[in-house]
């Protein structure tokens, strides 16, 4: 099993080694400041700490085009038969015409670009139920969205994480381990999906960032939602316009496109 993020981190071009113009191999022996934003480097410290393989590849901020050729030259230097593609949330599965997208573009280009790859099998999992609903995500949409999938085949099942689990318990290792050394970076959705998994609820704040907001700490954060990322993929209705983005300020002008062409569909209480 090999690791990647789509990165945030600012400095990463003069991080590590390029595989492709898009992805960056972030090993231990580089040199980060302590407290600055890198979690690539800080899980591949971590990661090395465990006896674990260290290396961390991460994906710049760019298009469907370059990051495409970035997963190529990444599957074809790990030799890889399959590509997971986790979200943390479930903003993934909005079309493109609900009431609120949450954050698309990251999600979005990762769909598009993967489901291109050829040779290898795709998957999606959504990890953080709940945690969108800051950025205006209609979770009825989301349900409506699997319930769609489950008809067409393509809905995978779901699973639990509790807390006696080992990897639930290296997962906490790895974030802590992050948050300790760059804590003006508290992840909000890891933050949030571990204080659900220790049985949290409501409006808890594990984290100074959430201060201020009211959130919803629930069971269902710990929930493991699976698809065949194909059928994922095909649903954004913006799908083909993505094909030939190269920046990210491509992929947000065919989402603003889009929504500016059709009719979207108002915000959905869940009847419970």
């Amino acid at each position: 099993m090999f690791l990647a993020n789509s990165s945030f981190t600012s400095f990463l071009p003069t991080l590590g080694r390029d595989l492709a113009p898009a992805v960056v191999t972030v090993t231990p022996d580089q040199r980060v400041t302590p407290g600055d934003y890198c979690p690539e480097y800080w899980l591949s410290r971590w990661l090395q700490t465990q006896g674990e393989p260290s290396t961390v590849y991460a994906f710049r901020q760019v298009g469907v085009q370059p990051l495409k050729t970035a997963y190529e030259a990444l599957c074809d230097h790990l030799a890889l038969d399959t590509v997971l593609l986790v979200d943390g949330g479930t903003d993934s599965l909005m079309r493109g015409d609900e009431s609120g997208l949450g954050t698309p573009h990251e999600d979005a280009t990762s769909l598009v670009a993967v489901n291109e790859l050829r040779g290898v099998k795709t998957l999606l999992a959504c990890l953080g139920f709940g945690v969108d609903a800051f950025h205006g995500v209609c979770h009825a949409h989301y349900l409506e969205a699997t319930a769609e999938l489950t008809r067409a085949g393509t809905y995978l099942g779901a699973f639990s994480l509790t807390p006696g689990m080992l990897p639930v318990q290296q997962y906490r290792g790895a974030c802590e381990a992050a948050f300790q050394i760059m804590p003006r970076y508290t992840s909000i959705v890891n933050s949030s999906i571990l204080s659900a998994i220790e049985g949290q609820y409501g409006d808890h704040h594990a984290s100074t960032r959430t201060h201020g907001s009211e959130l919803w700490i629930n069971p269902l954060m710990g929930l493991y939602w699976t698809y065949d990322l194909g059928a994922v993929a095909r649903r954004l209705q913006y799908y083909r316009p993505m094909l030939d983005t190269l920046s990210l300020s491509d992929v947000g002008l065919v989402i603003e496109r889009h929504r500016d062409e059709v009719p979207l569909r108002p915000r959905v209480d869940i009847p419970v």
